[in-house]
Parts: structure tokens; C-alpha cells; sequence
């Protein structure tokens, strides 16, 4: 009994934990619309939620760049471009970093953004 309760309540947590960050997510990106954006939206809320702490750290700093390059920089292709490649399976530092680089005008946000995941 005690097991089943201790299950309930963590799949309770987790699932007002998942609620937060959608939450935050909406007020940062408007209203997921297209497959790809809920795609996006579910992966890197699994991360957050049930990834381990380092790789929490990792899709927080990932979600970044794509909130400096949406935001600042206004660069809504690349946003959707990283947003396909990371929902499908290949390595996010790589994909990160090769998408930095291909930036031809780097905030010092982005930039710092850029070596904090090169040390990852």
C-alpha cells in the first residue's frame, strides 16, 4: 500500500511539475501549434522532468539558445531548425554547436551560451 502511494504521488508531482513548465514555455514561446512545436514542446519537457540532473542542466541551457535566437536575434528558421533536429535522435551538443557556429551575428549571450555547452 504504501509503495502505491508513494507511486501516486510522485506521478501527481510530475505531472504538476509538467504543467509549470508548459506554463512557462507558452509564455515564452506563444501557443505550440504545429506538430513540430508539441514535438519539441514534449521532449524537452521529458528532459526537464525525468532526465537526470546533468541532463536537465543540458535541454535548460539547450532551450536557451533557442530563446536567444528567437528572441534576439529574430531568427525563426533557425529556431524551427533546431527544434526538428532535437526532437529527432542525434547527439544535442553536436547539433547545438553546429547551429551556433553557422551564426553569422553572435550576442554575448549566445556566445556564452556557445562555451557553456562546449564544456558539457
Amino acid at each position: 500500500m504504501t509503495f502505491i502511494c508513494q507511486r501516486t504521488f510522485k506521478l501527481v508531482n510530475e505531472m504538476d511539475l509538467k504543467t509549470k513548465i508548459i506554463t512557462v514555455l507558452k509564455e515564452f514561446y506563444g501557443e505550440f501549434e504545429t506538430n513540430l512545436e508539441h514535438q519539441y514542446e514534449n521532449k524537452l519537457t521529458e528532459n526537464l522532468i525525468s532526465g537526470a540532473k546533468n541532463k536537465r542542466k543540458q535541454w535548460a541551457t539547450y532551450n536557451q539558445v533557442i530563446l536567444e535566437l528567437k528572441h534576439s536575434l529574430k531568427d525563426n528558421l533557425l529556431v524551427k531548425e533546431l527544434q526538428y533536429k532535437l526532437t529527432d535522435e542525434g547527439n544535442p551538443n553536436e547539433i547545438i554547436i553546429e547551429t551556433i557556429e553557422r551564426v553569422k551575428t553572435f550576442t554575448p549571450e549566445l556566445e556564452r551560451l556557445y562555451y557553456k555547452i562546449k564544456n558539457f
